[in-house]
């Protein structure tokens, strides 16, 4: 018997964590809206590992970075559920564990490993393929929309392409913004 004559025993048994959260797993918190790094990073400090993976939005958006969580409002701890649930749980910017039932669940690390294995060097998942020049790409939008051309130039400055189309039996320079073309 404990020192606190079984109130331990009765607090652990109060947390909603199953049987199999014995050992370290990734699960889900979910955290306050645009404060999943500030969340990160005071989880990192509790001496816990965490993930946030981050993409790069192309086309940028009109507003904001190009740099964003890849699941906004979400982060994944590596944890002994067991022993730093409340803990976790009260972080600032921690809002809940994403439970299915009454239990959080564990995310397979296969998951993780196969986000991680896509990042860049700068840890930075780029979605899609980004068009390149002299690559062949297919207009997607716009009134050239079904035709294919070859990328001259890129103008990131105005998210512009520059592209080479063969138009009524010549080649033909067009400029397009750069969310009209999709690499083939």
């Amino acid at each position: 018997m404990d020192s606190l004559g079984g109130a331990m025993t009765e607090a652990t048994e109060a947390l909603p964590i199953s049987g199999e959260a014995l050992g370290p797993s990734w699960y889900v918190v979910k955290t306050k809206r645009y404060r999943e790094q500030v969340a990160q990073k005071f989880v990192e400090q509790q001496g816990m590992p965490s993930y946030l993976p981050r993409i790069v939005q192309w086309p940028p958006p009109a507003v904001g970075g190009d740099v964003a969580p890849m699941f906004p409002g979400y982060l994944f701890v590596y944890s002994v559920l067991a022993h730093e649930y409340r803990q976790i749980a009260s972080t600032p910017c921690v809002k809940s564990f994403v439970s299915f039932g009454e239990y959080p669940v564990s995310v397979d690390p296969a998951v993780i490993d196969f986000l991680r294995s896509r990042e860049g060097p700068d840890g930075l998942i780029r979605c899609g393929t980004l068009v390149q020049e002299q690559c062949e790409v297919e207009i997607v939008n716009g009134p050239f929309r079904g035709l294919t051309a070859v990328v001259q130039q890129c103008l990131p400055a105005h998210e512009r392409v520059r592209v080479l189309m063969h138009i009524l039996q010549r080649e033909t320079s067009v400029e397009l913004p750069a969310k009209w073309v999709r690499r083939t």
